[in-house]
Parts: structure tokens; C-alpha cells; sequence
């Protein structure tokens, strides 16, 4: 089985408006027999400012730990055999770390400067992963299964048969704004994981400005759809403007869509 793939980000209209970069991050990884896509959303506010940086590190570490564990088990099916949890578990626990490792390496070679101290200074002290604080949704495809992870708010729905679908359990931890995140204490108790026999044939992962520039979970689910099929047919080109527009006129946050698509 082959897979399509596609990762954009957009600057929302409210970060166009102060000046400020994308704190939103995507991308996608597609080797034979296994496609992975990830999205992190970086918190943007005060305290967290690094989560641009974070929510990059995010991406490109989930990536990496679900095809290390692929590469180690022989196969997505293969990582889920026996202990589904302990499975979910133990690639959460390697994309903390990962994510650790990675804030660490980058306080070294880029130390903060006199702006950040003073914030630092301001709050009594923040802890290195506040700074870079960013959810994170990963999705993994192989042939007739499919596997999706996340912590924190943001979207991960599937196209099965001519059904669009949320297989991710719900979060009773997110109410209103609040969000679970990358830089809890205790982040690996608040990841939340699926995985599928038989797959989809076709997932799309996405930051929370785009779902909240909906007026229904119903639009957004046929949005879904069409972009899907987009990515399917290499129609794409018409995305990143419908994206930028869909921030203006609605939620005016950072919109990060992934998708992969089986041939």
C-alpha cells in the first residue's frame, strides 16, 4: 500500500496583527509501507515564549519516535501486539523525553536573551519546558491499520468507507481554554491514543484555529472530507489561501492541517 501526504501551516490573522510568527507546526514522513504526520500547537502566551520552537521539536520528534518503534517492532500492527497501553504509553514517554533532550540542546546554543530573562525574571522563574510549552497529535498509517496519539486540544478525524469520523477519545481535562500540554509535569498521564485494525483511507490531523472557524462539528467534518480528497487528487494548491481566510473570518489563531491518504 502507498500513501499521500500533505503539511501546511498559516500565521493566524490575530499573530498578522501583532507582528508575531506562527506558533503552530506540521509535517509529514512517508517510507514504504509506513506514513506519519504530526501537528503541535504551541501555547503562544507570556510564559511560553518559545512554543514556535517547541511546537517544531514536537513534530519532528513524533515523528522520529514512531518510526523508531516501527523499525524496532517490525511493523505498526507489530508495536501494538499483547499491550496496546503499555505500547501508547511507551512511545508518549519517548517523544517526552525527545522533546526534553531537544529544549535542552537549544537553551545551550540559543541562551535567552535580556527580553526573555526579564519575563523569566517577572514570573519569579519558568521552568525551560514552560517556555516551549506546545501540544502535540501524531498519526501513523500502515497497511490495514492505523494508529493515532495526542495530548491537548486540536482535531484528528478520518475518512472511513464515505464516513467521516473522530476516533480519538475525548479529554474530560479540556474545558473551555484550558489544555492538556507537552510541558505538564505529569504530560505522559495525559496523552490519549487509538489504534485501529483495518485503518482508514484517509486521516487528517489539525491545531484547534481550525476547528474553532467552524460553525458545526458537522462543516468540519465535510471540510475534512474535501480536503482529503484534495490531497488525493493533488488539487491542493487553493489550501493555504482557504486556510488564511478561514483564520481571518473566524477563529484568527495559527491553523495547522496534516493529512495522509491511501492509494
Amino acid at each position: 500500500m502507498s500513501f499521500k501526504g500533505y503539511s501546511l501551516s498559516v500565521r493566524g490573522a490575530s499573530h498578522e496583527d501583532a507582528g508575531e510568527v506562527c506558533q503552530d507546526s506540521t509535517r509529514f514522513f512517508i517510507k514504504e509501507g509506513l506514513a506519519v504526520a504530526a501537528v503541535s500547537d504551541g501555547h503562544g502566551s507570556e510564559k511560553h515564549f518559545r512554543s514556535a520552537a517547541g511546537s517544531e521539536m514536537a513534530t519532528r520528534v513524533a515523528i522520529r519516535s514512531v518510526c523508531d518503534f516501527y523499525e524496532r517492532n517490525g511493523g505498526l500492527r507489530e508495536m501494538f501486539r499483547g499491550d496496546p497501553d503499555n505500547a501508547a504509553r511507551r512511545i508518549a514517554a519517548n517523544i517526552i523525553c525527545g522533546w526534553n533532550g531537544e529544549i535542552a540542546a537549544h537553551m545551550r546554543f540559543s541562551p535567552l536573551n535580556e527580553r526573555e530573562r526579564a519575563v523569566c525574571e517577572k514570573h519569579g522563574g519558568i521552568a525551560n519546558e514552560i517556555m516551549y510549552g506546545a501540544t502535540l497529535i501524531v498519526g501513523a498509517a500502515a497497511e490495514n491499520c492505523c494508529f493515532g496519539l495526542q495530548i491537548g486540544d486540536g482535531s484528528f478525524i478520518a475518512l472511513d468507507g464515505e464516513r467521516m469520523l473522530s476516533p480519538m477519545p475525548e479529554d474530560s481535562k479540556l474545558v473551555g481554554t484550558l489544555t492538556t500540554s507537552l510541558c505538564d509535569s505529569d504530560a505522559i498521564g495525559s496523552f490519549r491514543y487509538f489504534f485501529r485494525e483495518g485503518g482508514f483511507s484517509g486521516i487528517m490531523l489539525s491545531s484547534d484555529g481550525l476547528i474553532n472557524s467552524f460553525r458545526s462539528e458537522g462543516d468540519f467534518l465535510s471540510f475534512g472530507r474535501r480536503v482529503i480528497d484534495a490531497v488525493s487528487e493533488n488539487e491542493t494548491a487553493h489550501l493555504p489561501e482557504h486556510l488564511r481566510s478561514r483564520s481571518r473570518n473566524g477563529s484568527r489563531d495559527d491553523i495547522s492541517v496534516a493529512a495522509i491518504v491511501a492509494q
